[in-house]
């Protein structure tokens, strides 16, 4: 046992009693008779618990009690109560006192209450290192999957790119990416898994591994999502909280404008075009994880010299502010008109700022993502 007990009181008698009690029970007791003495101990070693009259002539025991809670919160303090001091004793629990021992003592009512503390002071410790051991596991978790989403972004002849990504958690689930499939061609996706934190993101890097895999090996976008979404949907399925990802992927000609996609029920990316219309670019089939074997459909758009291609997540669509009123995609298309001008990054940060003043103050839930294709 070992735990150190100091034991507060200006009756000798008392101390002694309290000293015989806890020694005989294995603990460690150290005696001080005035409040001051106590403190000048407190400072000088570490005490597991310390047991105080609440009523002395130099200083009184909610003083000890907001000193060592000030101090040293991880503490114990049990409090000494006399015939009538039942309230006060009550005061001092409010303060931070663990329990109280009345006068004349139960010597084992008081063994069971201290042995209590202890134990919820040990799991109250236990807690608190594992979950500093888990903020330490996600800031990893953090680390590695900022390093799967789109960081050097590939420099296509004729295209003008730029990406963001912020997470609602230490780690997310929404997933953008470009991979350079030639000097002409380069892959874009961009998607979202449902659900939060670490089983998102474990889902997302999934996606990320199989989609990078099957673009490089030269299959359509129509092919890929199919794949895709066969391979999630056992996993998807068998998961609690049933799980799906909306994911869109599509094959960039530089050469000749032409965009080749499939969209799992991803959110539909706009497209500004130079005479001032925002297209929508629609859903091709349902989300992935949903459905097994799913007949997915392949589209074609062509983008023209300055147009522009905006994807989104729901996080940035969805972002609320204090009224509890959504961002939206109007907002999102009237940014595209008013700021068609800029480049792809002052453009992505101008959407940013636009979101950040929209919801001020007010707690987000989701990821945001944002991408942003202009054509030079």
């Amino acid at each position: 046992m070992n735990e150190k007990i100091l034991i507060v009181d200006d009756e000798e008698g008392i101390r002694q009693d309290l000293s015989f009690i806890l020694e005989d029970e294995g603990y460690v007791t150290t005696m001080a008779s005035r409040g001051s003495e106590a403190l000048a101990l407190i400072n000088e070693k570490a005490f597991d618990i310390v047991i105080t009259d609440l009523m002395m002539p130099d200083m009184d025991g909610m003083e000890i009690l907001r000193q060592v809670k000030r101090d040293y919160p991880d503490t114990i303090v049990f409090m000494i109560t006399g015939h009538g001091s039942e309230e006060k004793a009550v005061e001092a629990m409010k303060s931070g006192a663990q329990d109280y021992l009345p006068k004349p003592f139960d010597p084992d009512e008081m063994l069971i209450k201290l042995r209590k503390s202890l134990e919820m002071m040990r799991l109250k410790l236990e807690n608190e290192l594992f979950h500093r051991h888990l903020e330490m596991e996600l800031e990893v978790a953090r680390k590695i999957q900022k390093t799967l989403l789109a960081q050097k972004l590939p420099a296509i002849p004729g295209i003008d790119i730029s990406t963001f990504n912020e997470p609602a958690r230490q780690v997310g689930g929404d997933y953008v990416d470009l991979i350079e499939l030639s000097p002409e061609k380069l892959g874009i996706a961009i998607g979202d898994v449902s659900g939060k934190g670490m089983p998102a993101a474990l889902l997302m890097a999934n996606v990320q591994a199989s989609l990078r895999r099957y673009s490089e090996s030269g299959y359509s976008p129509r092919d890929i999502i199919t794949r895709i979404n066969n391979s999630l949907c056992p996993i998807c399925q068998h998961i609690e909280e049933h799980r799906f990802i909306t994911l869109f992927y599509g094959v960039l000609n530089s050469s000749n404008g032409t965009l080749t996609y499939s969209n799992a029920g991803h959110n539909y990316p706009f497209i500004f075009r130079g005479n001032m219309i925002v297209e929508e670019l629609e859903s091709t089939g349902v989300p992935c994880g949903i459905v097994q074997d799913y007949d997915y459909d392949e589209a074609q758009t062509k983008l023209k010299p300055k147009d522009i291609a905006l994807f989104y997540t729901d996080g940035v669509t969805e972002a609320t502010n204090w009224e509890e009123i959504p961002f939206g995609e109007t907002r999102l298309k009237d940014l595209l008109l008013e700021k068609y001008k800029s480049d792809s990054s002052s453009l992505l940060m101008d959407i940013y700022h636009e979101l950040e003043k929209f919801i001020g103050n007010t707690p987000q839930y989701d990821d945001l993502t944002l991408m942003v294709l202009k054509m030079q």
